[in-house]
Parts: C-alpha cells; structure tokens; sequence
C-alpha cells in the first residue's frame, strides 16, 4: 500500500476525519503506519479512546479500498491526495484539507486563478442575470469559477462560464455516482467536456445530505482565491461558505440587492460587516489582482502572461443579429423599442440578443434604458 492509497482508504471510513488522521500521522509516522496499526497502537493516538481504537482497526480492516480505486479508474475518476505534487496549492493551506478528491475532468482546473460565486439556490431574475453576467465577464478574463452546482445561483454561474468558453469547477456535495441535484447532470458533462472539472471528497455510494453541503462548502472556498456572494437571505447556507472563507483568510464580496428583497439581506449584512461591496465585474478583478498569488496561474490554454505579452481575451464571437445590432448601434444610443425598428428585427429576436450582447461586453445600458455600445471593453 502507498501513502496515496492510505489516504483514498481513509477517506472511506466515514468515522475517522482530517483531524484524526494528521494525529494519526504525526503519532505514527506516515498514512500507511496508521491505517495498517492495531487497536492498541491506535489509542495510543491523540483523540482516539480505546474503544474508538477497536471500531476503527474494525473499519480499517474491512474497508475495500482497492475496488474503490478500481472502479474510479474504470469510470476515468482521477484521485488527488495531500501527497500528490499537484493538489491544489490553495487547499493544500486551509485547516484539515481533504483527505481525497474525486474528480472527473481536468485536474489542472483546480489550481488556476479562481473565484468561488455562492448564492442562493431560489434567486430572483436580477440575481440570476447577475451570475450569468458576472461569470461570463469573469471567465472570459481567464478566472476560473468555483461553486457547487446547486439549483440558482451556482447553475447560472456555471453556465456563465462556460458561455463565455471558459473553466469552472464544480464542487459537489455527495459522491460523484450520486450527483445531485439530478437535473444538473447534463451541466455537470458540459463542464467537464469544457476543460472544467466535477470533483467531491465522498466515495462512491454516498448520496447528497444535511450535512455534506456545509462540508463540500469549505473546499468551494479553499479551492479560491476570493469569494462573490450573488444573492443569499440572512439565513442562507451560502453564508457558511463565507464563515469558511473568513477562517480561511479568502476575501469576501458581494452584490447589493433591493432593500426589501429577502434574499438581498444576506448581501446586506455581508457588506455592513466589512465584505467589499461590488457592482460590476471589473470591480470583482480589481479585488483579486491585490491579492497575494490569485492571479499567479494563466489563463485557460494560454501561457502565463508578461509585460511585454499581456494577457489575451478570448474573442468575442457575434451570430448575425448581433452584428447587425452593433452595425447599427454604431450611428448612436438609442432605445430597445428603437432598436427594434432600426433593424427591422422582431422584439422576440432583439431583446435576448440585447442581454447576450451586454455579457459579451459589447453593449452597455444608460439612463431611461438606453443601449450604447460599450466604450471600454473587458
């Protein structure tokens, strides 16, 4: 057995944490000495009662790690312990990083510049265009978007991203056989076959529960650099993700919402407790680029920038309605209704190509609902 193979097993034995096994290994020496012990030599251990020890040789014993690293390799899971060279360097940091993660996709995703984007999982129409915006601008200046394709906020996140042809990582909160929610299934391939990753810490088998969610929300911040709360009520679990990221050392944003919308008042209280308050995409760059190493990695496909080569974006990609709009666009501002005549388009046609131009940073709205096109472009 190697050290890597001690961790997947461990990782398995749902009553022994991170905590328990750091102990473990610094008592007797590696992962191997500790899952290969006796009872005795087990309570001998910080944490573990003598009875516990019992359970535990039990559990260690009796565990099929080698099917579990045989089925993983059989559906082309990749495993990342600690050990490995290249588990991502920002979890590697946090308090107890996960013992082992399952991930199916590019591993590689997981240690590039990254931003988590939480929220709540019933948002309002302006929290929804928010995400998609925000992670569309975002990942088209090469950020990776971390959240945990949930139902909300972090589906439009991920859809952002890859609309703009991006990475995002999502991080879930049962195993990987067992991807919840169901209907997300679909997204969760289109990240992968976008050079994104799915990855969780739970084996194969476990189904999503009350308290997984809260677990899986640590490594959505430990995995970023910087945390973006979208849309949350008072009471929402996506503030246990920033009570994780404030323990982590991760900044925190936020977007301000209405004053009587319910899940604004998360937001709120983020803000008036000293979170940056944030409005627009640019302003969410600004923020990382002061943080130490978020911006180190490059861009998706692309070599790490240098004074004399900045970094490119990607480029933008106009179907021929939106040509048209931005060819006739070109004479003025003018207004949705306006717009509509100037093309000779069909409202049904224009207003979505008015919301997908603005994502792509070509257009931008003024007083009265005016539409222009975009005078600094991302």
């Amino acid at each position: 057995m190697t050290e890597k193979e001690a961790y997947i097993a461990l990782n398995m034995v749902q009553s022994v944490g991170a905590a328990t096994v750091g102990n473990g290994i610094e008592r007797l020496g590696s992962a191997v000495k500790f899952f290969t012990a006796s009872a005795a030599r087990l309570a001998s251990v910080k944490g573990i009662s003598r009875a516990m020890a019992d359970e535990l040789a039990t559990a260690f014993a009796t565990v099929d790690w080698q099917s579990e690293i045989a089925r993983a390799k059989a559906q082309n899971v990749k495993f990342l312990t600690p050990v490995d060279d290249d588990y991502p360097p920002l979890l590697r940091q946090i308090h107890y990083p996960p013992l082992a993660l399952y991930i199916t996709g590019d591993p590689a995703a997981l240690c590039f510049a990254s931003l988590a984007m939480v929220g709540t999982r019933s948002p309002t129409t302006y929290g929804l265009v928010n995400a998609k915006t925000f992670s569309y601008r975002l990942a088209q200046s090469g950020i990776c978007v971390v959240s945990g394709l949930a139902r909300g906020i972090d589906t439009e996140a991920h859809r952002g991203a890859l609309l703009a042809g991006g990475r995002t990582v999502a991080v879930i909160g049962s195993a990987l056989d067992k991807l919840y929610p169901y209907e997300n299934r679909g997204l969760a391939r289109q990240i992968v076959k976008s050079g994104g990753a799915v990855v969780t810490e739970y084996p194969f088998g476990r189904s999503a529960d009350r308290q997984t969610f809260p677990m899986r929300n640590r490594i959505i911040s430990g995995l970023s650099s910087a945390v973006l709360v979208v849309e949350a009520g008072v009471y929402s679990g996506t503030l246990i993700t920033v009570d994780h990221a404030l323990e982590q050392g991760r900044s925190v944003m936020a977007i301000p919402g209405r004053i009587d919308s319910a899940v604004a008042q998360g937001c709120h209280k983020l803000i008036k407790n000293g979170a940056r308050l944030v409005e627009t995409p640019e302003e969410v760059l600004d923020e990382m680029q002061t943080l130490p190493n978020a911006m180190a990695h490059p861009a998706p496909g692309a070599a790490a920038p240098t004074e004399s080569q900045p970094a490119q974006r990607p480029k933008v990609v106009l179907d021929d309605v939106e040509k048209k709009i931005i060819e006739v666009l070109a004479d003025g501002e003018m207004t949705p209704d306006a717009l509509v005549n100037a093309t000779g388009l069909r409202a049904a046609v224009v207003s979505p190509r008015i919301v997908s131009l603005e994502m792509k940073c070509q257009l931008e709205r003024t007083h009265g609902n005016v539409v222009r096109l975009r005078k600094n472009l991302l």
